[in-house]
């Protein structure tokens, strides 16, 4: 039997010291509930953040860092993102916001409590090293002139840099995991090739090159846009352009992309340049690479059998997780997204693939393993989506679902979310508790049309307390 508490009292600010006091009160009595009488107060998580999202939230030692995200329309440059140092209890300790004309896209803690971060320009990129209190020990750009030259698959034209270490269509392409005190970098280039890399840190958090590993070749890759609209809900503009990365406690590094028919060519270009024939027609891309030497271990494809987006990649026990979500069937009322999960060994064996159907339309962001084997999922579910274009209503509610250890649905656990756009974002072990992340009050794709300022959501990170039966 599984028992869940939820941290989901009033929002209470960084600053209010009486209200984070209730809070703890209130937290005490829920941790009863799992615990008997006597539980003593713990402090507790439960931010709220006025215009920001949560995208990403990390724990190391004593320490939870997040990124919080100021929601763009399609029309600024975005990614803009600040990366915040808290204390265990939530209070703040530093924040890192990028120099003027870079994006911060994605950060890795290390063991020694340091964090490294990647930023991006529409070309360039860089690494940054800081301390546990958010000093920075080093500051460097990130330069790689062989990429230029990567392996190129013109099939059907489309835009392309062939000097730019992002690729021309967007600048989130960056992506991070740590290897110890060492750092694993993910880039999709400006030839639209993936690239994996590892850095070494000097005394002085410097980094050197280890290896560099081509992943997969560059290739065509199309842009997707909308007719109508200001507001890109799920990235899935620019979804197909994402790579997704972590890495497994044997040091293995897996990295995901998505097949897209007609906006990127990944299972063709793979086949061609690797002689690895691919029987799937659409679906997804895991590689495993040894972090120790940048070998290649292999890659695996997903056949998700209709059009489907990577929403998220986890580690867990034995393998790997892969979420997002699929068009299981284009329904007139716009109700045939369905989120999905994939299962890949460590040693490269594909395992159960699950549709995920709750209510409507559904996605999942993020998954974490349980210790009894099965999964805490997270997403947004309730939405709907033109049949045949890209818009995304504004109500739709977060998404909390327990599942099943082959990937299906056990329970949707009801998280209770609040108005407009709601979405479950990420997720992070504290303390043997759960740190959730995501957002409420947010936009679907046509809420800021007129009125630009309602592309804005408030964002919250919160503590669940799990007692999983085992």
């Amino acid at each position: 039997m599984m028992r869940f508490c939820f941290v989901n009292v009033a929002k209470v600010r960084r600053t209010s010291s009486v209200l984070r006091a209730s809070l703890c009160l209130a937290v005490a009595l829920l941790v009863g509930c799992g615990g008997g009488a006597g539980t003593p107060a713990i402090k507790t998580v439960n931010l709220s953040l006025s215009g920001l999202t949560v995208t990403k939230v990390r724990t190391a030692n004593n320490a939870i860092i997040l990124l919080e995200e100021r929601l763009t329309s399609i029309f600024e440059d975005g990614p803009q993102r600040t990366l915040a140092i808290l204390q265990s209890d939530g209070h703040p300790i530093q924040s890192y916001v990028p120099p003027a004309g870079w994006s911060i896209v994605d950060f890795a803690v290390h063991p020694s409590g340091d964090i490294s971060a990647i930023l991006t320009t529409a070309r360039e990129v860089r690494i940054v090293r800081l301390d546990p209190n958010g000093s920075i020990r080093s500051d460097e750009p990130f330069l790689d002139p062989a990429a230029a030259s990567d392996p190129f698959f013109d099939y059907a034209g489309g835009i392309k840099d062939d000097t730019a270490l992002q690729p021309a269509l967007m600048h989130d392409a960056a992506r991070l995991a740590p290897l110890g005190e060492s750092l694993a970098v993910v880039l999709r280039t400006g030839r639209n090739a993936i690239v994996a890399y590892r850095l070494d840190p000097d005394v002085s958090g410097a980094y050197q090159r280890a290896w560099r590993t081509l992943i997969e070749p560059g290739s065509s890759i199309l842009g997707l846009g909308i007719t109508s609209g200001s507001f890109d809900v799920f990235g899935q503009l620019e979804n197909h352009l994402s790579i997704f990365v972590d890495i497994d406690t044997d040091a293995t590094l897996a990295m995901g992309v998505v097949d897209a028919p007609f906006l990127n060519y990944t299972f063709r270009a793979h086949t061609e340049y690797f002689s690895e024939p691919i029987a799937a027609s659409i679906g997804v891309l895991l590689t495993r690479v040894a972090s120790a030497d940048g070998r290649r271990l292999g890659s695996i494809a997903i056949d998700t059998h209709d059009r489907a987006e990577l929403h998220g990649l986890r580690a867990v026990p034995r393998g790997f997780m892969l979420v997002g979500r699929v068009l299981s069937e284009v329904r007139s009322d716009g109700t045939g997204w369905n989120a999905f999960t994939a299962f890949v060994g460590s040693d490269g064996t594909p395992g159960p693939y699950s549709v995920v159907d709750v209510d409507r339309g559904d996605v999942f962001f993020d998954v974490a393993a349980l210790p009894s084997g099965r999964y805490l999922a997270l997403g947004t579910t309730g939405y709907v989506q033109n049949p045949t274009g890209e818009s995304i209503s504004e109500a739709a509610q977060p998404l909390l679902a327990l599942l099943n250890s082959d990937g299906s649905l056990a329970q949707n656990l009801g998280y209770i979310g609040g108005p407009r756009h709601n979405q479950l974002t990420t997720i992070a072990p504290l303390n043997g508790h759960w740190l959730l992340g995501g957002m409420i009050n947010g936009p679907g794709t046509h809420s800021g049309d007129a009125q630009r300022e309602l592309i804005v959501a408030d964002g919250f990170l919160r503590e669940l307390i799990v007692a999983d039966g085992f």
